[in-house]
């Protein structure tokens, strides 16, 4: 087992990749699925830092995340023109509209809602 805290750039590629909870298990045994911010050191800026510093993982996360056709009880991302847009969807309306200009923000948001971190 290694020792806690996680390293931040492990922490953003988990984040990034689905696979936070297979890391926190790595650190800590049993870890709540439900519960994983109290892992998370990262802030949004140094994670807004990384994404601009790579693009493409912006980009990878965006396009798998844009695809998601739910509606109920779900943070969504996409892109309108030259915006991109994250909000949270409930019975099929959005609620918490936000409007990015770069797509780093924009994942940014998307990551640290999903993960509790507004």
């Amino acid at each position: 087992m290694k020792t806690l805290p996680i390293p931040e750039t492990e922490q953003i590629n988990a984040i990034l990749n689905g696979s936070m909870y297979d890391l926190a298990c790595s650190y800590v045994e049993k870890p709540s699925p439900y519960n994983l911010k109290e892992y998370l050191t990262i802030t949004r800026q140094k994670l807004i830092d990384f994404l601009v510093s790579n693009p493409e993982k912006a980009e990878t996360y965006f396009q798998k995340h844009k695809e998601n056709k739910s509606t109920h009880d779900t943070e969504k991302i996409w892109s309108e023109g030259e915006e991109y847009v994250t909000a949270w969807f409930d019975h099929g309306h959005p609620h918490t509209i936000r409007r990015f200009n770069s797509l780093a923000e924009a994942v940014a948001e998307h990551v640290l809602v999903n993960y509790g971190m507004y």
